[in-house]
C-alpha cells in the first residue's frame, strides 16, 4: 500500500508562481512569432518582463523565509533569461 502525501496549500501556490514563468513565456512567444506586428512585439515585451514578476516575489518569499528556492526557481531563472535571449535575438 502507498502512502499518498498531499502537499500544502504552500506548497500548491509556490509550485504555481515559480511554474508561471513558463506560461508568460509561451504567452510572449505567440505574440512574438505566431501574431507578429510592431504591436504585437510590443505586448510581447510587456508579457515577458511580466513573466519576472512571480519568481522574483516567490525568491524574496523564500530569502524572508529563509528557504530555499529549490527547482522551481532554478527552472524559473534558467527559462526567462533563455527566453530573453531568444526574444533579443529575434526582436531585439
Amino acid at each position: 500500500m502507498e502512502v499518498e502525501m498531499k502537499k500544502t496549500p504552500e506548497q500548491i501556490v509556490s509550485d504555481n508562481m515559480w511554474g508561471s514563468s513558463a506560461l508568460f513565456c509561451v504567452a510572449a512567444f505567440a505574440a512574438f512569432v505566431i501574431v507578429g506586428g510592431e504591436s504585437a512585439v510590443r505586448v510581447g515585451w510587456i508579457l515577458y518582463f511580466a513573466g519576472w514578476v512571480p519568481p522574483i516575489c516567490m525568491a524574496v518569499w523564500c530569502a524572508v523565509r529563509r528557504r530555499s528556492p529549490g527547482v522551481g526557481g532554478a527552472f524559473a531563472f534558467t527559462i526567462l533569461p533563455l527566453f530573453g535571449l531568444l526574444y533579443w535575438f529575434l526582436h531585439g
